[in-house]
């Protein structure tokens, strides 16, 4: 509350230039540890997403369904088998007894034949939450198209049924948003989605319109 009624912060998003900040920069948690949430996004790389962000692979013998970027699994946050869990991907603990529900969570059942993605764990589908989109969540089985998924064997993708270019994507943690503003200064945002509590991003004079060789002022 303290930063939104900060008056330096008031003045930037009122400043007369009027020109929206925009996400110049993206980059992944630097903890191996942290849950990454799973959503929903366009599949074009042209769209600045990673190409293994959206690359998938499915072990039928363990069920698990691993991310190419980092072989983590997608997983039911905390095993909860409420309604509207969310989806995340964590490291792998398939038949742990150590971690929680032995990574009952993370065991999934690819079915071809109605395209569905269900979890071994409580029957739950894989779900695009089209109300809290781009969001993915675990919710009882309706065989709507929302819940069902077209898995591309050739570029590893899972599309959802509902909207076809939209695939299964691993969030970015770490963003950097920046915007021009009137007196020719650019304000910069650093954003940790994770919850990893504290994390180094590192912003780059060129993500936000800088010459390599440019001096600056910054200010916190």
């Amino acid at each position: 509350l303290s930063t939104l009624n900060n008056p330096e912060v008031i003045a930037v998003n009122q400043d007369s230039l009027g020109v929206q900040g925009k996400k110049v920069a993206f980059a992944s948690s630097q903890y191996s540890n942290v849950s990454t949430e799973i959503v929903v996004a366009n599949c074009s790389t042209s769209s600045k997403i990673e190409p293994k962000r959206v690359q998938w692979t499915y072990n039928s013998q363990d069920g698990t369904i691993r991310s190419a970027l980092n072989g983590q699994c997608l997983s039911i946050n905390d095993c909860s088998t409420a309604e509207g869990a969310i989806i995340v991907l964590n490291e792998c603990h398939i038949n742990n007894s150590q971690t929680q529900c032995q990574g009952k969570n993370q065991q999934w059942t690819v079915d071809s034949a109605d395209q569905t993605i269900v979890s071994q764990m409580n029957g739950k589908c894989l779900n695009f939450n089209l109300q809290h989109g781009p969001n993915v969540d675990a919710h009882s089985c309706n065989k709507q198209d929302y819940q069902q998924w077209l898995w591309n064997a050739t570029d590893g993708t899972i599309r959802t049924k509902h909207d076809n270019h939209q695939c299964l994507t691993v969030l970015q943690e770490l963003e950097i948003w920046a915007g021009p503003l009137s007196d020719h200064s650019k304000a910069v945002v650093l954003l940790n989605r994770s919850n990893s509590g504290s994390e180094t991003i590192t912003v780059k004079w060129t993500d936000i319109g800088f010459s390599n060789d440019q001096a600056a002022v910054v200010r916190d």
